[in-house]
C-alpha cells in the first residue's frame, strides 16, 4: 500500500466514547470528548422518497491513519458520537485496514450515521 499524503487529510473531529454506565435518567453516560486532527471525514446526505414520505440519512466514513494521528480504535467505540463542528454522527462500526503482509494498521474505517 502507498502512503497516503498528509495535505488530503484536512479535517478536524471530536469524539465521545460511551462508558458503559447511564445516568438518573437511564442516558448514557460519555467520556469527555477526544480532538483527532489530520483525519478524512466523508460526508455523505441521501434522502428518499418524496413529500411527506421523506427519509433523510447521513452515512458518512471516517478515516483515521494511525501514521499522522496516533489513537488506537477497536469495538468499544461503537456508539460513540463524532463531531465535526456542525452535526453529530453516531458510530456503527471500526474497520482496522491492516497491510497486505504485516500485521500493522494502516488506517481506521469508523461508519457512522
Amino acid at each position: 500500500m502507498t502512503d497516503i499524503d498528509k495535505r488530503l487529510l484536512i479535517d478536524t473531529v471530536t469524539i465521545q466514547k460511551t462508558t458503559g454506565e447511564k445516568d438518573g435518567w437511564g442516558k448514557e453516560v460519555f467520556e469527555s470528548p477526544v480532538t483527532l486532527r489530520t483525519v478524512r471525514f466523508d460526508r455523505q446526505y441521501q434522502v428518499k422518497g418524496t413529500k411527506n414520505n421523506r427519509k433523510e440519512s447521513k452515512p458518512s466514513t471516517l478515516f483515521v491513519y494511525p501514521k499522522y494521528c496516533p489513537i488506537v480504535l477497536d469495538k468499544t467505540f461503537e456508539n460513540a458520537i463524532i463531531n465535526d463542528g456542525e452535526r453529530e454522527y453516531r458510530v456503527t462500526s471500526v474497520v482496522p485496514v491492516s497491510y497486505p503482509h504485516k500485521q500493522k494498521v494502516f488506517c481506521y474505517e469508523v461508519e457512522c450515521i
